[in-house]
């Protein structure tokens, strides 16, 4: 996996991420569909404390700990 910064117009900033070697089947379409969630989910979160100091992270995953 890759993430690249780029300057944009207005101070703003593009990001481009990268994934590598999935599988050319219907797990690797499955898997690529999480992972697009994922950072779009994760970038989205990035934002919110970047812009606001909101960490909107914070206890998402706490149903996950054993």
């Amino acid at each position: 996996m890759e993430i690249f910064l780029e300057k944009g117009e207005n101070d703003s900033t593009i990001v481009k991420v990268i994934e590598h070697e999935m599988n050319d089947d219907e797990a690797g379409i499955k898997q690529l569909m999480g992972q697009t969630e994922g950072w779009a989910n994760f970038l989205a979160c990035l934002k919110a404390y970047l812009e606001y100091g909101i960490n909107l992270r914070k206890g998402a995953f706490d149903f996950m700990k054993p």
